[in-house]
């Protein structure tokens, strides 16, 4: 009776051997182990990840920003060809510069690149900012009078030769010539040296 209680308990042990044995072997090599809660990555997956995390974001891929148009400098009304800077509100000469351009602002150094438009100043403002731009030329390069002889301030347009009273007027000064032709306006310099009368002996 004994021996086949024995025999009984070792086919019982036998049994669940076996019963281990092969749900070991049910499982695949190399699967995770059931508590790790994180899926194995192939190979391919690891590719993938490496390809994406190698592509440029969103930031590098956007096209550069315009730069923001330049601001326009506001016209002085009691000093034509002048305007304000957009900037710092200092006045500006820009006589002799058609409306629209672009220019640098002179108040602060070339590397600040500060640029401003020039404005549409208006038929009486383009006027002065046109005879300014003829006096500056005239300035530069321009005829000069002859003083007349023994008559100090008064001096010979360089034009037509007529005698032009310019007392009270610096040496090398512009000055508009009187005897213009109507709808035209010629500027003249004066002689850099005054035209000292010579006292007779």
């Amino acid at each position: 009776m004994k021996l086949i209680g024995l025999a009984g308990i070792l086919a019982l042990s036998s049994l669940a051997c076996q019963h281990k044995e092969e749900t070991a072997a049910a499982k695949p090599a190399g699967s995770a182990p059931a508590e790790s809660g994180a899926p194995a990555v192939s190979a391919v997956e690891e590719e993938k990840g490496a390809a994406a995390a190698s592509k440029p974001g969103k930031v590098s891929e956007r096209p550069e920003v315009a730069e923001k148009k330049p601001p326009v400098a506001e016209p002085v009304a009691v000093k034509p060809g002048f305007v304000k800077s957009p900037f710092n509100g200092k006045l500006i000469d820009v006589g002799g510069i058609p409306a629209g351009s672009l220019v640098a602002d002179p108040t602060f150094p070339a590397s600040a690149k500060k640029y401003f438009r020039v404005p549409d100043m208006g038929p009486e403002q383009e006027e002065v900012a046109r005879l300014k731009t003829a006096e500056e030329a005239v300035r530069r390069n321009g005829p000069v009078a002859k003083p007349v002889p023994g008559k100090q301030g008064f001096f010979f347009s360089p034009y037509d030769n007529k005698i032009i009273d310019a007392t009270g007027i610096n040496p090398g000064d512009v000055i508009k010539d009187p005897g213009s032709p109507e709808g035209e306006t010629r500027f003249f310099k004066l002689p850099d040296e005054p035209n000292e009368v010579k006292e007779e002996p």
